[in-house]
């Protein structure tokens, strides 16, 4: 671009000298003389207006005046802007190889892990009347009785080898290895609570609803239907009752005795299930473990 601006001025340059000196040519041969020039060569201010040729080599030199500012300023600022323009693209091209090859070395996150589905036996427990009771007895004797329930349900389910999943209000959502180790850690609980009462002489009765399937594992928690209908079937259950699904019988062999409460409708469930009735107080087969 700047060898271009030089080259135009240089032909502006050859033309106007052209053009000067054939009008000062053209002077001399009609209405001047050669000595006439030479002294206005030598005398500027001495020029008249008999002189025709200075009305077009003013104009002329101011054109080359302005036409040699614009290629300086060319020259000038254009040298900065195209070192700004290649600083510009070699950035660009840095930037983009980089990514190019951050894109090479970077590798796809690894996939989620598949969610386990097990077969496993579920209970969920449940203080009848809770807030009946809390009103009654009042908060702090309340916050007494529902600590030792909590305290003797846990132990319950270290004994039998439960697992507690989670709490809900006043309840329990315990896994267990075995139907059987889930039936009779709900009768150890349901004597325990007859101790208690006893004890304390608080009439705390609880709701125990067992049921079992398979199960998806979920950061720690369970997810499935198994859990939903062992929450529907604790809330079939009468205070101080023990109910199980028939899946959950088939695996007891005798052990304990059972009523059976045939087929029952659970809210969101879309079956009947057939329940049966844990029998575990006195008179009921002893519940010990295999």
């Amino acid at each position: 671009m700047q060898s271009i601006g030089v080259a135009g001025f240089g032909v502006h340059l050859f033309i106007a000298v052209a053009a000067c000196g054939f009008c000062v040519g053209v002077w001399t041969l009609t209405s001047g003389s050669p000595e006439q020039l030479r002294q206005y060569a030598q005398h500027p201010d001495q020029i008249r207006a008999t002189f025709w040729p200075i009305w077009v080599i003013l104009p002329a030199a101011a054109a080359l005046l302005a036409h040699l500012g614009a290629v300086l300023s060319i020259g000038l600022f254009g040298r900065r802007s195209r070192r700004r323009r290649r600083r510009m693209a070699r950035d660009a091209a840095s930037a983009m190889r980089q990514g190019v090859r951050q894109a090479r070395e970077s590798k796809p996150p690894p996939p989620p892990p598949p969610r386990e589905r097990q077969w496993v036996t579920v209970m969920f427990t449940d203080i009848a009347d809770s807030t009946g009771l809390t009103e009654r007895l009042g908060d702090e004797e309340w916050s007494r009785i529902l600590s030792r329930y909590r305290e003797l349900t846990r132990r319950a389910f270290a004994t039998r080898g439960g697992e507690e999943v989670g709490t809900q209000g006043d309840g329990f959502l315990a896994r267990f290895p075995s139907p059987a180790d889930a039936v009779l850690c709900g009768v150890d609980i349901q004597r325990d609570l007859d101790d208690l009462r006893s004890t304390v002489g608080t009439a705390v009765e609880v709701r125990i609803g067992i049921h079992a399937g398979e199960a998806v594992h979920d950061d720690g928690d369970l997810v499935g239907r198994v859990v939903n209908v062992a929450a529907r079937v604790t809330s079939a259950a009468q205070p101080g009752e023990i109910l199980v699904t028939e899946p959950v019988a088939d695996y007891l062999g005798g052990r304990l005795e059972l009523d059976d409460r045939g087929l029952h409708p659970l809210r969101g469930v879309a079956q009947p299930r057939h329940l049966l009735a844990v029998v575990w107080r006195d008179g009921a087969t002893s519940a010990t473990a295999e």
